[in-house]
């Protein structure tokens, strides 16, 4: 009884690897095993504006700040597919979050590091992809940061809160990271 349940036992978990070898998974390779099939949207994206502001404000962690970033800038790319005429994504950086947008000189004096700001690349790229960024001014004064210790392009509101309200009276959608 006991090898016979051994050897069934056995027997599934083989059929089970051999039939998840050959299904995607998350997180799998891009080339499939099998062509993919025919997709037909029931639904169509269709916009003339796209206004999205972004509130940034959790302590950064380098897997949620890369993805979300990168999410965010390859959005705008999707947005002007989907056949928006205007699009504008604004980022604005306010509490632990405003570290990504110093310079190298000024994170690891604020961070206590030698490293320099590993997310630069990070907010410059999302910036040429046509997003704007901006940092809380209040924020700054608490960290003791200026104008000087930003990033290029980066631009100072007075209130980091008060602006994401402002954008949102003028229709942004806001997003919360």
């Amino acid at each position: 009884m006991l090898r016979t349940t051994c050897i069934t036992v056995i027997s599934l978990l083989a059929a089970i690897s051999c039939a998840s070898a050959t299904q995607p998974f998350a997180g799998a390779p891009a080339a499939r095993l099998t062509p993919a099939p025919a997709i037909k949207p029931d639904i169509n994206a269709d916009m003339d504006k796209w206004q999205t502001v972004v509130y940034a404000n959790r302590r950064p962690s380098a897997d949620v700040i890369f993805y979300g970033i990168a999410d965010w800038r390859d959005s705008i790319a999707q947005a002007k597919a989907a056949g928006a005429k205007q699009v504008s994504l604004i980022f604005v950086f306010d509490g632990p979050a405003l570290v990504l947008t110093l310079n190298d000189a000024a994170f690891n004096r604020v961070m206590g590091t030698t490293t320099g700001n590993p997310w630069k690349s990070l907010v410059t790229d999302l910036q040429k992809s046509g997003a704007d960024t901006e940092v809380c001014g209040g924020r700054m004064k608490e960290l003791g940061v200026g104008n000087a210790d930003l990033l290029p392009s980066v631009k100072v509101d007075n209130d980091g809160w008060l602006r994401v309200m402002e954008l949102q009276s003028k229709g942004y959608t806001l997003f919360q990271t």
